[in-house]
């Protein structure tokens, strides 16, 4: 029963948004009563939690055995940039739910609520991105900042193509995925540091250069 739950909680949230869908259409969709529910989840926000969890799970588990079958750290940070895309547009539907939800969830910030669901997974493709950093011998190898460059440019493709569908005028819709990945990698050798008017402005401005 919980299952059938997820489930047709799942495609309603991702077909019509998850404000617009009710715990009485829910239990209609799967033929019961919504009392049936509040058996299994105490209200809507707690099915979409369980189902933001179980897709960051089942992306973690992607990027793990992605990254088992590649030996150097920049084969394995190529081969899961594509396999996060992959996912995301393979799995539509759990994508939505858990990054075009609610913007206010539970009290909590959609930003905030997806980085700590999704820290486990970030931390990975930092820590990966680090050991690309130092075996290449990359300058400025210790700052997060390029490897949330990085992260935000394949999310940033993946949603793209979640909501579009296809590349406009493109037969392969890899090559796009493709020249991301390229450029990027090819951004970070050549321009690898920020300026430094930036790092000031980060460490706090005016201060950190008195110092």
């Amino acid at each position: 029963m919980r299952g059938e739950i997820l489930a047709a909680a799942s495609k309603m949230f991702a077909d019509r948004g998850y404000e617009a869908v009710t715990l009485r259409e829910i239990a209609k969709e799967i033929g019961y009563t919504h009392a049936v529910i509040y058996q299994h989840f105490p209200d809507k926000w707690h099915i979409l939690a369980e189902l933001s969890r179980e897709t960051i799970e089942l992306m973690i588990q992607n990027f793990d055995a992605i990254a088992a079958k590649h030996l150097s750290p920049e084969e394995r940070l190529f081969a899961t940039s594509r396999g996060l895309i992959q996912f995301c547009t393979a799995h539509p539907q759990q994508f939505r739910n858990v990054f075009f939800g609610p913007e206010n969830r539970n009290g909590t910030r959609a930003g905030q609520y997806i980085d700590d669901i999704g820290a486990p997974l970030f931390q990975r493709f930092v820590q990966l991105f680090f050991d690309v950093a130092r075996d290449e011998g990359l300058p400025n190898r210790d700052d997060v900042v390029i490897a949330h460059t990085w992260w935000f440019a394949i999310f940033g493709l993946a949603t793209l193509m979640v909501i579009q569908g296809v590349v406009p005028g493109l037969t392969d819709q890899t090559l796009v995925v493709e020249q991301t990945i390229a450029t990027l990698w090819a951004g970070v050798q050549a321009v690898p540091r920020l300026p430094k008017s930036a790092i000031a402005k980060r460490s706090g401005g005016s201060r950190a250069s008195k110092r």
